[in-house]
């Protein structure tokens, strides 16, 4: 589903539950047992910011990468896009206990229709999205339009694996994609038009970054 009509499982009693797991200690146990991409993420993420950096998290959850990334900014601002209540909620108290308010912006929305203006965002960030949503395309399509012209996108997410694809059978609802080998990640971004795609394997996982072209 896509614009108006996208909904999400993170919501209720799962979106509570959700949002205090990914916030807490348990969190490291998944990257043990899949592959640490979400801290090799992080750690690029980080390295090339600049302090007055506009960053968009799709798919933001309680704040995995948004925290970490607000608290090195100055200036800048993070924009937590997710459609679950309860993970915005998790995110902005979060947020509020580290002093980091005023370096985040919450915006409910379908990570394919943020309804944020063109150029906005220096970064897009996204932590274990693509394999849950219809379209993924559209979706790399949209970060396309927010980032400014020469801006970047990394993201991490499922590598197509035998145990990947037996958690996506048990876990995940009926509008979840499959998870992406290396080639198919990586002809998702160059289709979109993206150019200097990378994506690595991480054993369970995938760590992908790639560049708006300048002037476009």
């Amino acid at each position: 589903m896509a614009g108006r009509d996208a909904v999400t499982e993170w919501t209720g009693r799962k979106g509570k539950l959700g949002a205090i797991l990914m916030a807490s200690p348990v969190r490291g146990l998944e990257e043990a047992l899949l592959g640490r991409s979400s801290a090799r993420l992080m750690k690029h993420a980080l390295s090339s910011l600049a302090e007055d950096a506009v960053v968009l998290d799709a798919g933001c959850g309680s704040g995995y990468l948004s925290l970490p990334i607000a608290s090195k900014l100055r200036e800048g601002t993070v924009i937590c896009v997710d459609l679950s209540d309860e993970m915005l909620e998790k995110l902005g108290k979060r947020a509020r206990s580290r002093g980091l308010l005023a370096r985040i912006r919450s915006v409910k929305a379908p990570v394919d229709a943020t309804g944020l203006e063109d150029a906005v965002a220096d970064m897009v960030v996204s932590n274990n999205l693509l394999h849950e949503l219809r379209d993924p395309h559209a979706a790399v399509m949209e970060w396309k339009r927010v980032l400014k012209p020469g801006g970047r996108i990394a993201l991490s997410d499922y590598r197509s694996t035998r145990l990947t694809r037996l958690i996506m059978r048990h876990g995940h609802g009926a509008e979840a994609n499959d998870p992406f080998d290396v080639e198919g990640l990586a002809s998702l971004l160059e289709e979109a038009g993206f150019e200097d795609v990378l994506v690595v394997p991480c054993r369970n996982k995938l760590l992908a970054q790639a560049a708006k072209p300048d002037g476009r």
